[in-house]
């Protein structure tokens, strides 16, 4: 379907340095936007916040430490922010770098499950994202399959990049190195939840304080979906009886539902992402990605540090 030019009469963006071209999308608090730098001609994406939320302070300061985020990290897995201003009305938007393809959730919708390799390989780019955003002292808090997007393979590339969108729900908790934006002038009070309930955490379910951990939960989600073709209480359709699944209900294994046989271990790797308890999850992204190496590459039964089964050492005594 060929999209229509933004009429120049209701160009959100009169008086900036971009001209609108066609609507992308819209969500809960904003639009995006295909658009153009006048002067440069170079293809952007733009995200304005509504026009009935440009005056809450709250949102506004969200837009900022989205955009100060994705500046700061500049990241292949995560989306290019480019700058930030205000339009003539008083509308923050960012500028970001557009992007061709599909979200996952659309990738799904055509295609149902994936091979269990191609969705490893997807994961373990989602979480290279998310491990550069936490080591900046930033949680996402609303990893869905909705905010991961395939990108197009460009000229002479192998593969699709995988990028992770909308820093919109994220949380500062600071690093050591001082590379986190400015956390919110009001910060989210304990027992407000905040997210997508389809991949919330037990502790987002209970409102209780989130972490990193909280991330690598809502992955350990999309990979299940991803390899499954649905997602882990997809049954339950009740708020309620959603969160309280994620809070007591362990999902089939992976592996007794995909449609096709999935790789000796990736069944344990899924679980312990989605363990009820953060303790008992990975500790941090580059932990789950080795175990899903791990799993998609089995260790030489010689390279393993359990005992050798009795019947196989008579064998070689």
């Amino acid at each position: 379907m060929t999209r229509s030019p933004t009429s120049i009469a209701l160009d959100p963006l009169v008086g900036t340095p971009y001209r609108s071209i066609a609507p992308i999308g819209r969500g809960a608090t904003g639009e995006v936007v295909e658009a153009e730098h006048r002067a440069l001609g170079k293809t952007v994406a733009v995200k304005l916040l509504q026009r009935d939320l440009a005056g809450r302070p709250d949102v506004v300061d969200r837009m900022r430490l989205e955009g100060q985020t994705l500046a700061r990290l500049e990241h292949e897995n995560l989306v290019a922010v480019l700058d930030l201003q205000v339009t003539m009305e008083g509308r923050p938007y960012l500028v970001m770098e557009r992007l061709r393809g599909r979200t996952l959730r659309e990738e799904l919708e055509v295609r149902g499950a994936l091979p269990a390799a191609e969705a490893i390989d997807l994961a373990r780019q989602a979480l290279a994202g998310l491990g550069a955003a936490h080591e900046a002292g930033v949680v996402h808090r609303d990893v869905t399959l909705a905010n991961l997007f395939l990108c197009e393979p460009r000229a002479g590339a192998v593969g699709r990049v995988l990028k992770l969108l909308d820093f919109g729900l994220a949380k500062v908790l600071g690093s050591a190195g001082g590379r986190a934006p400015k956390p919110l002038s009001a910060s989210t009070e304990e027992g407000v939840t905040m997210g997508t309930p389809r991949f919330f955490s037990p502790e987002q379910a209970s409102g209780s304080r989130v972490d990193a951990r909280t991330d690598l939960y809502a992955m350990g989600i999309v990979l299940y979906t991803m390899v499954t073709g649905r997602g882990p209480f997809a049954d339950l359709v009740d708020v309620e009886e959603l969160l309280a699944a994620h809070r007591t209900l362990d999902p089939p294994r992976p592996s007794t539902i995909a449609p096709s046989p999935l790789p000796e271990g990736l069944d344990e790797v899924i679980a312990r992402a989605m363990a009820k308890r953060p303790e008992d999850r990975f500790a941090d992204a580059p932990s789950f990605a080795l175990a899903l190496d791990q799993a998609r590459t089995p260790r030489p039964r010689w390279a393993s540090t359990e005992p050798m089964p009795p019947i196989l050492a008579r064998r070689r005594a």
